[in-house]
């Protein structure tokens, strides 16, 4: 196996997604916390539990997190559950440290309120923890 031990940027996430949308920011940005906090060593250590609406635009947060974390379809390493809840849980299987996120309702509302171009530009800049509260580490 050929490892790539490359971090993907939040332009390589858009250019994967096709656009810059506040979801698919917030989705990178939680997999990035985690990351930070996590310290994986390979792309096959961490796994990733979302639960979210899944329906646009709300899924663009799984693009996101597939290029902030690396866990992919392909790899079985990434769930998504049908929930009106915003809980991303991200787990390092080699020690079973976890990091529980939920966004924040204010949050949600403000980047659905504002014109895509707005949401995007706040979801980049805002403090993440403005975004999504951590619920454990």
């Amino acid at each position: 196996m050929v490892r790539v031990n490359k971090t993907l940027t939040i332009d390589d996430a858009a250019a994967f997604h096709g656009h810059k949308g506040p979801f698919l920011i917030i989705g990178y940005r939680a997999g990035m916390l985690a990351v930070e906090m996590l310290k994986p060593e390979t792309e096959f250590d961490l796994e990733v539990e979302a639960h979210i609406p899944f329906r646009t635009p709300y899924s663009c947060i799984l693009d996101g997190l597939q290029c902030a974390t690396k866990c992919t379809l392909g790899k079985g390493n990434i769930r998504c559950f049908d929930s009106e809840e915003f809980i991303l849980k991200i787990r390092d299987r080699r020690n079973s440290r976890a990091v529980k996120l939920r966004l924040k309702t204010k949050s949600l509302k403000s980047f659905l309120e504002e014109p895509i171009d707005v949401a995007a530009r706040a979801a980049e800049r805002l403090d993440i923890k403005e975004i999504l509260e951590i619920l454990q580490e």
